[in-house]
């Protein structure tokens, strides 16, 4: 067990968590919480409690978590002892994770009275009985209760709170949970270390899914999203917010369905796409995502602004989601512009094809984001399908023009543009210029 004020919190920044607790103190007016938990990422979770104190609360103890107890309004005793010497022990709630005890061993227990900013680390070895009412407890006591993973359970926590944020679906959590169950925590380490050293992690991948027993695709989404964890605790040291880290991560969930569509079953078939995301090459910034990379035109000018090629420049991608709908699209832009400090970006994606305009329909949501581009290049050819997969998935022959499904209007159109043209398709490279949120070049 630890004691001590919170002004003194920095002191203890070693331990993983510590940080996510800082971060969320410094961004938080404690007055206006209400009781609850709150995910605060990479596996960290904040119960906030509002409770009156009790004359005799249970002894208790955590195996996967460390307790950070932290009074902020109220006054209370806490008591702590060693396990060893904790008496009557109930049954261990695995799901709860929480064992209760009846006492302690007479003069192995200390006792501590905790008033406005002090706090308590309890160990899993420290069984311990906060809430206890003391002379000057009033009818409530607010507490902050951070539970912090212990280091051989921190991947699987990560894990678990990452799958619900990013609403990876049930089937694929289930089975990335069972498989990191069984990763043992040095292994998880070693594998992160060597990724973020930028060495070669897929042959070792391949190895664990052997060890495992499991597929590799789905052993390469466990380990890429335990990858994330080190990702969390980046952002949370630049002052990211955790719910750019949410939306940037829910490309796990994107490239998850797209395997299963191919497969039948959760994965990832190729990781260079996440490995962008998770090494801060790229950002999800509500409806789109966002690279800084370098312009690759010969030169363009709009009032004040210049670029030749190689100048540095945000390119927008667009993964599969939510509608292009107006509003996504001026929301997601405000937000980049806000998150870079910059406003140039342009686009290269077949959505651009300059035909689209031809064959569907007027004020569709991918004419109208077309518009939000001045155009810069545009290419046309026939019989270069790649992007169809998009339109009609990895089971359709692309080539069989007329067997392509009609059950959207996007599949319908394109269906006939494609038989029309004898398969032609294309793409298109453009460039919009963002001040304080409107397209102003345009």
């Amino acid at each position: 067990m630890i004691y001590d004020n919170i002004k003194n919190l920095s002191v203890y920044h070693a331990l993983p968590g510590i940080a996510a607790a800082e971060a969320f103190l410094a961004g938080s007016d404690l007055s206006s919480l209400t009781a609850g938990k709150i995910q605060l990422g990479g596996g960290v979770v904040v119960n906030v409690n509002i409770y009156e104190p009790k004359t005799d609360p249970k002894f208790e103890a955590h195996r996967n978590y460390i307790d950070l107890q932290y009074v902020y309004d109220g006054d209370e005793d806490m008591e702590c002892a060693l396990m060893d010497d904790a008496l009557d022990a109930g049954e261990y709630n695995a799901q709860k994770d929480i064992q209760f005890f009846g006492a302690a061993k007479a003069g192995r227990c200390g006792r501590m009275a905790f008033t406005d900013g002090d706090f308590a680390l309890f160990y899993p070895q420290d069984v311990h009985r906060p809430g206890i009412k003391n002379e000057k407890s009033g009818d409530i006591v607010r507490k902050l209760v951070f539970k912090i993973p212990v280091p051989e359970y921190a991947h699987i926590a990560h894990i678990k709170q990452l799958a619900e944020s990013i609403a990876l679906p049930d089937n694929a959590k289930a089975a990335v949970i069972a498989a990191a169950e069984r990763i043992p925590a040095e292994t998880a380490d070693r594998l992160t270390a060597a990724f973020f050293a930028d060495k070669d992690v897929a042959p070792a991948i391949e190895a664990l899914a052997g060890e495992l027993d499991i597929t590799v695709p789905l052993c390469s989404l466990v380990m890429y999203m335990i990858f994330a964890k080190q990702t969390y605790y980046n952002y949370l040291s630049k002052g990211i917010s955790l719910d750019i880290y949410n939306d940037s991560m829910t490309d796990f969930t994107v490239w998850n369905t797209a395997c299963e569509r191919k497969t039948g079953a959760p994965g990832l078939l190729q990781c260079g796409w996440l490995e962008n995301t998770l090494k801060e090459r790229l950002y999800r910034l509500g409806r789109f995502q966002y690279e800084p990379t370098k312009f690759h035109f010969d030169s363009y000018s709009w009032g004040d602004v210049t670029l030749r090629r190689g100048d540095p420049v945000i390119t927008i991608h667009i993964p599969e989601g939510a509608p292009l709908t107006d509003d996504v699209r001026q929301d997601s832009y405000r937000r980049a512009e806000q998150f870079f400090g910059k406003h140039v970006f342009v686009c290269e994606s077949w959505l651009l094809y300059p035909a689209h305009r031809q064959f569907l329909q007027d004020g569709s949501n991918i004419v109208r984001f077309m518009d939000d581009f001045v155009m810069l290049s545009s290419e046309e050819h026939r019989g270069h399908l790649g992007d169809m997969w998009r339109i009609y998935g990895f089971s359709c022959d692309h080539s069989d023009f007329a067997g392509l499904p009609e059950n959207t209007g996007m599949q319908r159109a394109y269906k006939k543009h494609l038989i029309e043209t004898g398969g032609m398709t294309g793409g298109g490279y453009g460039i919009m210029i963002v001040e304080n949120g409107t397209i102003v070049n345009r």
